[in-house]
């Protein structure tokens, strides 16, 4: 009975072994096992994207619903943080251009305005929040690592510095 054992276990050792070799950090699964309360792994990856070298990070969650109200789209987001300052991060791993759609990290940039501003608080109240798309593929096809997005006031060339970050980083691409 033991020796039967013993083959199942090593069979499936080997399946998962098999299954590993298939993985990468952009897998969802992957990614959500890695990030997965390890609080220092985001820290060090946002600390790279947003060259911000004394990010602290206090928490992160991964695959972090948010629901909306009845009719509206709710999100699953990646892995979402905060940093000791309140600022919010929402991190998210998309193999597929469709899935890193300007409109969505837009959708994900109200969410997060939503769900951080409660009934009553003023509307400087609202933190600054981070989304970031890690793609498999450049999507700007510029050739660069990272793609800082900021809204700006075409009249005056000044930036609107309403504390909403959008960043788009090519996995795969070297910078140019």
């Amino acid at each position: 009975m033991d020796r039967a054992r013993q083959k199942i276990r090593e069979y499936e050792h080997q399946a998962d072994l098999q299954r590993l070799k298939g993985l990468r950090p952009i897998d969802d699964d992957f990614m959500r096992c890695l990030f997965k309360d390890n609080v220092k792994l985001a820290e060090f990856v946002l600390r790279i994207i947003t060259g911000m070298e004394d990010l602290v990070i206090t928490e992160c969650q991964t695959q972090k619903d948010m629901k909306r109200l009845a009719g509206a789209r709710s999100v699953c987001l990646d892995a979402y943080g905060t940093d000791a300052s309140g600022k919010k991060y929402d991190l998210e791993i998309q193999r597929e251009d469709r899935g890193a759609n300007p409109h969505r990290a837009r959708y994900h940039s109200s969410v997060l305005d939503v769900e951080n501003l409660n009934a009553g608080q003023d509307f400087n109240e609202l933190p600054d929040t981070y989304i970031i798309f890690i793609t498999e593929k450049d999507f700007y096809g510029g050739g660069k690592a990272i793609y800082p997005i900021e809204r700006i006031n075409l009249s005056t060339d000044q930036f609107f510095e309403d504390g909403e970050h959008i960043v788009y980083v090519a996995r795969a691409e070297k910078s140019a």
